[in-house]
């Protein structure tokens, strides 16, 4: 070490941020920096540290040793002085919280646990967001997605909501005219997801035998909740998941002829970033939305994580 005055708070962000993204580039997008600005930061840094702490390798770079121990201590002080200075929560003000989900569990489940959730988070004002795209949380923000399916986790603190499972329904007067068994099933009745294409052969349960399914060519859908409307509406036949048909399915407006026989691991996952946990909306939110949804999986006899 080669002074006693510590690097800057910019310089030790910027180091924070390369380390994280393995990007000086993508440090200095995220920091609006230019990248020769992030690497006289880093230069700041490891001189001061009397160590390099990159390996560079043209646009990637990777820690060495030293830059991984750094890494570690920093990016928990970093997170310490953040809640430090999270005035809204110190005076009490409302905490803003941005939350991202897809539309189909926003009706179908948050929707309903709003006025819950306000009653047991006052201090917190939501700003929800729906939509298919998978984007990225921001970073140095308050924020936290709502997600089903597979994707990336790496930066992320990640809690599994429910395991889900994929079923076929049909509105009972649908199946008076076209019958219980896949081979009397026209293909144009086949009501099509967006991003959840039919399966090629159905499971054997419920049905006489699993049979090859003709290729879905009926209407297609990109909100899930569309299409289980549909099909509740004597449109075709669908193939959804659990969670989104169970209140119909209650209601007499469909019936479930085939489910899948495994708990598909394509769950729904409540996610925030790992650098953003321990900000109170974050947490708060975070040990919320959990119970809720074991609340929920109760009532609509769903598989919950158990860990």
């Amino acid at each position: 070490m080669h002074s006693s005055t510590l690097p800057s708070l910019s310089a030790l962000q910027s180091f924070e941020a390369a380390a994280r993204l393995g990007s000086f580039s993508k440090a200095a997008l995220e920091r609006n920096l230019t990248h020769s600005a992030v690497s006289r930061h880093i230069q700041a840094v490891e001189y001061w540290c009397g160590e390099i702490l990159f390996q560079r390798n043209g646009p990637k770079v990777d820690l060495l040793p030293a830059g991984q121990i750094l890494s570690q201590r920093l990016g928990t002080s970093l997170q310490a002085l953040r809640l430090a200075l999270n005035l809204d929560a110190l005076s009490g003000a409302q905490q803003p919280l941005k939350v991202y989900m897809l539309s189909s569990l926003a009706h179908n489940w948050f929707i309903g646990q709003l006025h819950a959730f306000s009653t047991a988070c006052p201090q917190i004002s939501l700003s929800l967001e729906t939509g298919y795209e998978m984007v990225s949380l921001p970073p140095q923000s308050p924020a936290v997605a709502i997600r089903y399916g597979h994707f990336g986790r790496t930066g992320l603190r990640c809690h599994r909501l429910w395991f889900d499972h994929m079923v076929v329904v049909a509105a009972p007067a649908w199946l008076e005219q076209y019958g219980e068994q896949s081979e009397q099933w026209p293909a144009h009745q086949f009501l099509r997801h967006t991003h959840e294409p039919w399966p090629i052969r159905l499971p054997k349960s419920g049905l006489a035998k699993a049979s090859k399914l003709p290729e879905a060519s009926g209407h297609e859908f990109n909100d899930a909740l569309l299409l289980v409307e549909a099909a509740s509406q004597g449109c075709g036949i669908a193939w959804v998941r659990a969670s989104l048909v169970q209140r119909f399915v209650k209601a007499g407006h469909l019936r479930v002829l085939v489910q899948a026989e495994q708990m598909s691991e394509k769950s729904v996952w409540l996610v925030c970033r790992e650098d953003m946990a321990d900000l109170p909306q974050v947490r708060d939110f975070c040990l919320w939305a959990v119970m809720a949804a074991k609340k929920f999986c109760v009532s609509a006899d769903l598989a919950k994580d158990e860990h």
